[in-house]
């Protein structure tokens, strides 16, 4: 009895042994798939990006070369300030796709960025827009707790990296559409700042905003 007991065990722990082996084979295999980069950089037929302007509520910009968060009115007296959308597509990642990281890039535009205390903000768009319509009187309502602020900008050329993997992680498992974001000063009641970008229209073609999403496959 005793010697079949001793086998009994013997054979359950080389189980064990076995089952532990397996899953620590399948751990380090997972943790050593490659990781892919899918870049998307917008040009002026695909971009999805305009500015709006509070002294011209009617008008669309979408075809500027321009993305700017501004506040240019005086004294608050006449209001002028300006706020800008963006989206990028990106329906060739695989649904369910985890991914590690994802950045938009955005790109200084010269005169570059002016005035003090011009920190700004980024919200998660909660409904569908398009550039040529879009403005300051018809802008898409916002997800109000998807609020990230940004520092000011320490240099007048001052470039960004905006981390958006929630985002993109949330898009692709089917949480939220991806309708983009909306960027604006926190503070727009103080006058004469702002921080201004280059658009998928711009001609310098490296500078246009860019969205980058790393994945493991």
């Amino acid at each position: 009895m005793k010697k079949i007991k001793f086998t009994i065990d013997f054979l359950i722990g080389h189980r064990k042994q076995n089952f532990l082996f397996l899953l620590t084979l399948f751990f380090l295999l997972s943790c050593n798939k490659e990781i892919k980069k899918w870049s998307f950089r917008p040009n002026e037929i695909t971009g999805k990006d305009a500015f709006i302007s509070h002294g011209n509520p009617k008008t669309s910009f979408s075809g500027s070369d321009k993305l700017h968060m501004l506040s240019l009115s005086v004294n608050d007296s006449i209001p002028n300030d300006q706020r800008f959308l963006i989206r990028f597509g990106f329906r060739t990642i695989p649904d369910k796709t985890v991914v590690d990281s994802a950045f938009i890039y955005l790109y200084a535009l010269e005169p570059g960025h002016f005035g003090k205390n011009n920190s700004f903000m980024s919200y998660e768009i909660n409904e569908l827009w398009v550039s040529r319509d879009v403005n300051w009187e018809n802008q898409p309502a916002l997800r109000e707790k998807s609020k990230k602020t940004y520092m000011a900008p320490q240099e007048k050329y001052q470039n960004y990296k905006i981390d958006v993997t929630d985002y993109v992680n949330k898009v692709l498992i089917g949480e939220i559409k991806n309708y983009g974001h909306l960027f604006m000063l926190e503070d727009e009641m103080k006058s004469y700042k702002g921080v201004r970008f280059h658009s998928s229209n711009s001609k310098k073609e490296e500078l246009r905003p860019k969205l980058e999403v790393f994945y493991r496959e």
